[in-house]
């Protein structure tokens, strides 16, 4: 295992960092986001710039993310050429309008703040091709998960509505410092520009998913009745051609966008 040299500077727990250090795992990161010299690209969380030092010869363009001030510092003391910018900002505030391209997104996410930064690039997606991130291995199931298995959740469905999730390959806890408890993976996120099929309410698809798995062991007639009545329910699952004793863990997302826009008309 070939480790990146150590930094005097620690991470921060407060700040979820953990700092990627196997170079071989670097690499083979490198090679899975498929860089070429017209990419844009924005790194989220450069952290020692690991990252950033391969990405950097093989893109037109890179913005590197970081919120750590002093690894700002740190990483400026380096020379990773005149089209790149570091910048000290957090993901969660900023604002994708200062890109006036369509970027590829490379990072690795905070393991706390997982779910707010996928929700950030899917509200931005337009300008994000695709997003190559790593994520703690039980959240990466759940992004990729299917129907009938205990993974699969709200979370599962948002995400696979607005984009086509993929699981690369795992990435051991001892690649990275310090030591973190759980596993990781590594996961690209490619973004719908058209989702299909098309909610025609979408803030009402994401709250009649939440109501059905929020009680996951009931069927989706009891779970959905908390808003519709049950004949409502049974004639809207009746021209949906779904069982009423199904269960969310169930329906694929096909079938809760139809009894969304079923109940879209009610």
């Amino acid at each position: 295992m070939k480790k990146e040299s150590q930094s005097s500077i620690r991470p921060k727990k407060r700040l979820g960092q953990n700092f990627l250090t196997d170079l071989n795992v670097v690499d083979k990161i490198i090679l899975a986001c498929d860089l070429k010299k017209t990419d844009c690209v924005l790194e989220v969380g450069s952290g020692l710039g690991a990252l950033t030092k391969k990405i950097a010869p093989n893109v037109k363009m890179l913005v590197a993310i970081e919120k750590d001030h002093s690894l700002i510092e740190e990483l400026s003391k380096k020379s990773f050429g005149p089209h790149v910018t570091l910048c000290n900002d957090d993901i969660l505030k900023f604002d994708f309008l200062k890109l006036n391209k369509e970027i590829k997104l490379i990072g690795n996410l905070p393991y706390y703040i997982s779910s707010p930064i996928i929700e950030k690039l899917i509200e931005n997606s337009n300008r994000i091709s695709s997003a190559f991130i790593t994520v703690q291995l039980e959240f990466a199931n759940r992004l990729v998960a299917k129907p009938n298995t205990k993974e699969y959740g709200s979370l599962t469905c948002f995400v696979q509505y607005h984009a086509t999730p993929t699981l690369l390959f795992k990435i051991k806890n001892s690649c990275f410092r310090p030591i973190p408890k759980v596993q990781s993976a590594f996961v690209r996120l490619d973004f719908k520009k058209n989702p299909s099929p098309k909610a025609k309410n979408e803030d009402l698809l994401f709250e009649t998913i939440r109501r059905a798995f929020q009680q996951r062991r009931k069927t989706i007639l009891n779970s959905l009745s908390t808003k519709y009545k049950k004949s409502q329910i049974e004639n809207v699952l009746k021209n949906c051609n779904i069982n009423p004793k199904s269960r969310a863990e169930n329906l694929t997302l096909d079938n809760f966008v139809s009894i969304a826009n079923h109940f879209a008309k009610l």
